[in-house]
């Protein structure tokens, strides 16, 4: 290709640049209150050991009314299960050239650091896969799971399942934390999946305040009730549209994300920008999938996929074309650990840069032990089929 001749005007020969104000400008990476929720509320140090194990009361004591002389049943009974979870890992890679970062962007010339710019660029990669991952699962392939994310920490897509009903990406998982759910446990640690749309033909429809209700009253067990209602930008506005005539909820300041927000009974309602969406959500081959789309209904598989779903579930039929559309979630972020490792290097750190074998190539790499476990799943809800 033929070079300009002269390389620069006479303005551009004689005249410096204007690089004002001199800050970087992030036109890529977006908003996530539910991150900022479990860093604030949930973080919990990982000290080491070879999984991570939960302890759940999943059938009570045997006992009963007795009149005197009868003879009380003394059997001893199993009431406890556990869940365990893996520690999974993630990484962002920083390489950099030692010319570079040593000679040219250094002294008054450079406007900016990149050693500075590529580490805050790879914290916000890390934080922003995070961020989609949590929305999705980490088990493989199999038993209605679409896909296979072993690697992936395990996202409250498995916690807010029931082993019957299909999450917002067509997912049925049967275990949770290696806990085989229906079977010994009962339905104790499930949470049944919510479809807002038309039963009889699978379509989105609008959301509605009685809907949001009925969430979460569900999710609701005692006195412990969710504390952080998400979803996309989309959902956002339809509820503050189709409820606020109504004034059954006020706008407040959320004191873990700073965002305005809805208070809806006891739970901050924000707008995630990570969180699967139909008209916002992106499948991103940097950061992972949100986009949600349509799966076929695979009927109530608690009695082979021939009949209708929980009739909790609102599902339509076996074959029905299921439109995801917006998607909602409900959780009491008392019920969920963060876990992070106790480590500077795998809590988000950076260990350094490693020279290359054979040029000037450095790399060093940000990263974390990372995994997401649900203490109580009951206590949370999804739902999908909002039309936005």
């Amino acid at each position: 290709m033929a070079l300009p001749d002269p390389p620069l005007d006479e303005l551009n020969a004689t005249t410096l640049k204007s690089l004002w104000p001199r800050v970087v400008y992030d036109q890529f990476f977006l908003d996530t209150p539910l991150s900022a929720y479990l860093r604030a509320k949930c973080l919990a140090p990982f000290g080491g050991g070879a999984f991570m194990q939960n302890t759940h009361i999943v059938k009570p004591m045997i006992g009963g009314f007795y009149s005197m002389g009868d003879n009380w049943n003394i059997t001893k009974r199993d009431t406890l299960t556990v869940t365990s979870f893996l520690p999974k890992y993630i990484e962002v890679a920083v390489p950099e050239f030692l010319e570079r970062i040593l000679c040219e962007n250094v002294g008054k010339e450079a406007a900016f650091s990149l050693v500075d710019i590529d580490l805050q660029n790879a914290m916000m990669t890390g934080s922003g896969i995070t961020a989609v991952a949590l929305s999705n699962h980490g088990q493989a392939a199999g038993s209605g799971v679409v896909g296979n994310r072993t690697k992936s920490v395990n996202g409250w897509i498995e916690a807010l399942n029931d082993g019957i009903t299909p999450g917002w990406d067509g997912s049925v998982f049967i275990n949770y934390g290696n806990n085989p759910r229906n079977g010994f446990s009962g339905s104790t640690m499930n949470s049944v999946p919510y479809f807002a749309g038309n039963p009889a033909t699978g379509a989105t429809a609008p959301i509605e305040y009685d809907v949001i209700e009925m969430l979460y009253q569900t999710a609701c067990k005692g006195n412990r009730h969710p504390d952080l209602i998400t979803c996309n930008k989309a959902l956002y506005a339809g509820v503050k549209m189709r409820i606020q005539p109504q004034q059954r909820f006020a706008q407040e300041r959320d004191p873990y994300w700073g965002a305005e927000g809805l208070k809806i009974n006891g739970a901050m309602f924000l707008a995630d920008e990570y969180f699967p969406s139909l008209k916002f959500g992106q499948n991103d081959p940097d950061l992972g999938n949100w986009l949600t789309s349509t799966f076929t209904s695979p009927g109530y598989i608690g009695d082979g996929g021939g009949g209708t779903a929980d009739p909790r579930s609102n599902l339509p039929v076996i074959g029905t074309t299921v439109n995801v559309g917006e998607v909602l979630a409900m959780f009491r972020t008392d019920d969920i650990l963060m876990r992070i490792a106790d480590n500077p290097v795998y809590g988000w750190g950076f260990g350094g840069f490693i020279p290359g074998q054979d040029n000037s190539r450095v790399v060093g790499t940000v990263k974390a032990l990372l995994q997401l476990q649900f203490t109580a799943c009951r206590t949370h809800q999804q739902a999908y089929g909002f039309k936005n």
